[in-house]
């Protein structure tokens, strides 16, 4: 876990850091994976259900100008989707949510923020997206089997008491 994703009483929270600007809405989708195959001698493809695709989180906030201005608070959230962990990669953020966790998601990456603004006012809406973090899962197998038709009497001990 590289931080926490919190929202208190209309605040956001990426780790420790408050995320500028009043929360509007949150919206979670989830989607099923479908296998497309053509057929032959049959018109459009066949569509077979494989899975389901990672959820995607879209938090919108509206960015005002107050004491700072609503470029000074998009700046400050473009610099957190750019944090990184240790070797460079986007952050992985445990989820503290009712709404998000009640969709069966705990972990989340920052992946997209897109930003818009109107003629009319003095308002930047900020769409912060997030998609579901699930790493694969690594399935060691058992091999026990010389090919080479030597083995060490050391060797062949150990390899025993591994595959036990």
């Amino acid at each position: 876990m590289d931080g926490l994703l919190t929202f208190e009483h209309g605040e956001v929270r990426l780790g420790s850091v408050m995320v500028p600007g009043v929360l509007k809405s949150i919206r979670v989708r989830g989607a099923v994976v479908f296998d497309e195959a053509e057929t032959d001698g049959l018109s459009g493809k066949t569509k077979t259900p494989k899975g389901w695709d990672d959820s995607a989180i879209s938090i919108t906030v509206a960015l005002v100008t107050d004491t700072t201005t609503c470029y000074h608070k998009l700046a400050q959230i473009n610099t957190l989707f750019r944090r990184h962990d240790i070797r460079a990669n986007p952050l992985v953020l445990d989820v503290a949510n009712p709404h998000i966790t009640a969709r069966g998601v705990e972990r989340v990456v920052f992946c997209g923020l897109m930003s818009a603004e109107s003629n009319k006012d003095d308002v930047i809406v900020a769409t912060l997206d997030f998609t579901e973090h699930r790493p694969p899962i690594v399935v060691a197998e058992k091999s026990c089997r010389n090919t080479s038709g030597y083995i060490d009497p050391e060797f062949a001990e150990i390899v025993k008491e591994r595959c036990r």
